[in-house]
């Protein structure tokens, strides 16, 4: 009768999930002080709570083309309603608290329509 032996080759049994490909970070030294203490705080090591957290980082995206385009536009109203307002104050002229008012009525508009998003 043949006896089969199933005797251990030896050595660390393999890895359910192999991890070989890298990803190389320059950071600065207080935003790598910053990851080692938390890792050192969780129990981890600073690989391992890299990656807890990238699994469970949640990423809030840039202003879109449109988003950000209401950004400039708000910006030069601003600056508009600055120099009406700086005029006005030198020239004490009313017909221009107009403009002023209807330059405010359009920055709110796009404030609210910037404010109202679904992030």
């Amino acid at each position: 009768m043949e006896q089969k032996s199933h005797k251990s080759k030896g050595g660390r049994p393999p890895k359910k999930v192999k991890r070989n490909a890298q990803l190389m970070v320059r950071l600065s030294e207080t935003e790598r002080f910053l990851i080692e203490s938390k890792a050192k705080d969780a129990g981890l090591r600073p690989s391992t709570w890299l990656r807890q957290a990238a699994r469970k980082a949640r990423v809030v995206a840039r202003l879109s083309a449109e988003e950000a385009g209401f950004v400039r536009m708000l910006a030069g109203l601003a600056n508009n309603l600055n120099q009406l307002l700086r005029f006005t104050n030198m020239q004490g002229l009313l017909y221009e608290t107009k403009k002023a008012v209807q330059l405010l009525s359009d920055i709110d508009h796009l404030l609210k329509r910037l404010t109202n998003d679904d992030r």
